[in-house]
């Protein structure tokens, strides 16, 4: 096979790679091949890299032939070659050498994330008491495991805002309380937004009844945390947290996004099967 049809073959794979034109997005660049004296020339501009005729390089790989015929037989991947060996050589920015990199990468992930409240993976923020598990809710968190998702752990506010172990509980009243939630919650907005950006698909987010932060549909003791009412009972509102995480995904068009809240486990209770049931039904796809 001829080099100019090894470059050919390059090309169809790379745009044979569906997530290409996610990758090309706002780059634009003119890619020159040099190999053994041949020059090839890509542009990157739209969502495939076609073969243009002339313009300046902004990014150059040099190989030898013998190099190219390994890459293009699989034999050697190019990421590798790229980063690892030093088979190919570039010139250009690092950033664009592993833009291009990637889009030669072969991916077994599935793509799909779930964000989950902090305590499902991190029981330590929670109050002594309140822990019925050593460290995590093993069962919740092996079957998001096992379902092949992505686990986002989110922030936990009360850590944020009123410390480990919560002394502060109570003495931040209602707007500047919400005010700092609502800057948690843009650190789980902006998470979503890149990992959209790049085509994953956000399965939803999995928030903890009846927490006063995080609680979904349920939740208890708000006002205690807000210092308004020694009121204790459970009621049918989210928590702050998720209050605030609604209102952004609302502001950003993202309220498509699928909430749902599992019921935590308290010590000595039972019934966590029928929550690891209820968490299969919501990630089901």
């Amino acid at each position: 096979m001829s080099i100019s049809a090894q470059i050919d073959s390059m090309l169809e794979r790379a745009n044979n790679n569906e997530l290409t034109a996610l990758r090309l997005k706002d780059w634009g660049k003119i890619v020159k091949w040099e190999v053994d004296g041949e020059e090839f020339l890509w542009s990157s501009v739209g969502d495939k890299f076609s073969p243009v005729s002339d313009g300046e390089a902004e990014f150059v790989l040099k190989c030898s032939e013998k190099t190219l015929q390994r890459i293009v037989s699989m034999e050697m991947p190019f990421f590798v070659a790229l980063w690892g060996t030093g088979d190919i050589q570039f010139e250009g920015s690092f950033g664009d050498a592993y833009r291009l990199g990637y889009i030669y990468l072969d991916d077994v992930r599935e793509r799909r994330i779930i964000f989950i409240s902090h305590c499902w993976l991190n029981i330590n923020t929670r109050f002594p008491q309140g822990a019925a598990f050593q460290g995590a809710n093993t069962p919740l968190i092996k079957t998001l495991l096992d379902s092949g998702l992505g686990v986002i752990q989110m922030p936990c506010p009360e850590y944020e805002v009123l410390g480990l172990e919560k002394f502060d509980y109570g003495e931040i009243v209602l707007e500047p309380l919400r005010a700092k939630f609502r800057e948690v919650a843009q650190i789980v907005i902006k998470q979503i937004q890149d990992y959209l950006a790049l085509g994953y698909e956000i399965v939803g987010i999995l928030g903890m009844n009846p927490s006063p932060s995080c609680g979904v549909d349920v939740s208890k003791g708000k006002g205690t945390m807000l210092g308004t009412s020694r009121d204790t009972a459970e009621k049918e509102e989210s928590g702050i947290f998720m209050d605030e995480l609604k209102k952004l995904l609302k502001e950003n068009g993202l309220d498509h996004i699928n909430i749902f809240g599992v019921r935590r486990i308290m010590p000595g209770e039972s019934g966590i099967e029928d929550r690891v049931e209820q968490l299969k039904g919501f990630i089901s796809k």
